[in-house]
């Protein structure tokens, strides 16, 4: 996936965190493993970002809520390389 992609991406998920009360319970699961398979790639997906936009940016430009985890994926992987030292 491109950068671009991987940022429509992120909008797609903040859409479904506005209709996450709506979800069935295996609905709901889906998307926590959709979600840890996310975290688990958060270096790579920020690499492939980056190379197209600036992320931090991105978030102000669209007033992304703090709650949106997926949005800070550059934060996640700064600490995932500290942690690792």
């Amino acid at each position: 996936m491109t950068g671009f992609e991987l940022l429509e991406v992120l909008d797609i998920r903040s859409r479904l965190a506005s209709r996450e009360p709506l979800l069935s319970d295996q609905e709901r699961t889906q998307l926590e493993d959709l979600d840890r398979r996310f975290l688990s790639m958060s270096d790579l997906i920020t690499d492939r970002i980056l190379e197209v936009a600036d992320l931090g940016e991105m978030r102000k430009r669209s007033h992304v809520l703090p709650s949106h985890w997926w949005w800070y994926l550059d934060g996640i992987s700064q600490v995932k390389q500290k942690v690792a030292v």
